[in-house]
């Protein structure tokens, strides 16, 4: 049985005042700048609102029956199970040449859209959700769409949000791209 997300289910339960908006906004902001950054392959942007902690994780879906679903589990078969420097090796790969699946390169379109924020009274932190769609289109005939959810944890590093963790859930359990050269 798949357990629930930490963060409320209804809207009801979210606390609604002006320093949960404000909360709201900013974290809508750095999605959105996260968004830009890799749409325009800033990959430096990118990595200065990431933690150096950072845990970035997309497991693989299975379709499974309903009794038999379970938690997705990081030693298990993953997309991604990164870390900053990992993360950093990857994009440097694209300025060496060898990168062949990227030149020419793929232009992204990322959208983010139903966040919701709630922060973590014991830590500190905030717990975030987000769903996306991110459009891929290479050569002249090469489109892709990923669509699903992000589970994020947030956190104050000298005044700013950054992301600390990442957990990545596609709806697809099958990609039909031809690589996966895209962060989401």
């Amino acid at each position: 049985m798949v357990t629930a997300n930490p963060l409320p289910t209804v809207a009801s339960e979210m606390p609604i005042n002006a320093e949960s908006m404000l909360l709201w906004f900013e974290v809508t902001q750095l999605y959105n700048a996260e968004s830009r950054a890799l749409d325009e392959e800033d990959y430096p942007s990118w990595f200065d609102m990431l933690t150096e902690d950072l845990h970035y994780w997309m497991p693989t879906r299975e379709t499974v029956y309903r009794k038999d679903e379970s938690e997705d589990d990081p030693r298990q078969m993953n997309f991604y199970n990164e870390s900053f420097q990992t993360l950093q090796m990857r994009v440097s790969r694209l300025s060496t040449g060898t990168a062949w699946s990227e030149n020419p390169r793929t232009r992204y379109r990322h959208l983010i859209t139903n966040v919701e924020v709630i922060e973590d009274q014991q830590s500190g932190e905030y717990q975030a959700r987000s769903n996306f769609i991110v459009y891929r289109n290479r050569l002249d005939r090469e489109e892709s769409w990923l669509v699903g959810k992000r589970e994020d944890q947030l956190r104050r590093v000298d005044g700013q949000l950054k992301i600390a963790r990442r957990k990545i859930t596609l709806d697809q359990n099958v990609l039909l791209s031809k690589n996966l050269n895209v962060y989401l």
